[in-house]
């Protein structure tokens, strides 16, 4: 099984995805975090990435992060979670040459959503280096922008579920569930 978590910052799709993760028993891999990750090892694409592109609020190019998500996939039997990816039309395009290439298919794909008040809010909880708010709205911003091909796409397929992420983490989780099981 195969399934995708798109959204804004903090609509929860971390909670969603490390729920589902225990659930299913099938890795989730974080393409924040994988950059994250690759930077605090000084690895040169994480550094780049993460100083660029991370710390200013823009996506990082598929040139620097697919080899760090490929390289975990690749290790990955009977399926994963991926959080915020594909995220632009470029990652998009090679993700969907590499999931050819493996002859794998995408099972589902959840659109979380948040209003940009309550994106605030919650990130006003958290608290990371990048979580400064003119970096999130900043954000927040370009990513809605880049991310409406790759919805229109998962939209087409027939793939997309777009799913109300306010309230509870319990509750987004029974709507997500909700979709997994009716198909």
């Amino acid at each position: 099984m195969i399934i995708i978590f798109i959204g804004p910052p903090f609509s929860g799709k971390d909670s969603q995805a490390k729920l589902l993760t225990s659930e299913f028993n099938i890795p989730v891999f974080s393409m924040g975090a994988l950059i994250r990750q690759a930077y605090e090892r000084k690895d040169p694409r994480g550094v780049e990435g993460f100083e660029q592109y991370s710390m200013r609020g823009l996506h990082v190019p598929i040139r620097l992060k697919f080899d760090l998500l490929k390289e975990k996939i690749e290790t990955t039997k009977g399926g994963f979670i991926i959080d915020n990816f594909p995220a632009t039309q470029e990652d998009l395009d090679t993700f969907k040459k590499y999931l050819i290439s493996k002859n794998l298919k995408i099972d589902h794909v959840f659109l979380i959503d948040i209003s940009r008040e309550e994106m605030i809010k919650r990130l006003t909880k958290r608290g990371r280096g990048d979580d400064q708010l003119d970096i999130v709205l900043k954000r927040r911003e370009i990513q809605d922008k880049d991310r409406e091909p790759v919805i229109e796409y998962f939209k087409s397929q027939g793939l997309l579920r777009e799913i109300d992420g306010s309230g509870s983490i319990d509750e987004v989780h029974e709507r997500v569930m909700r979709h997994i099981n009716n198909g």
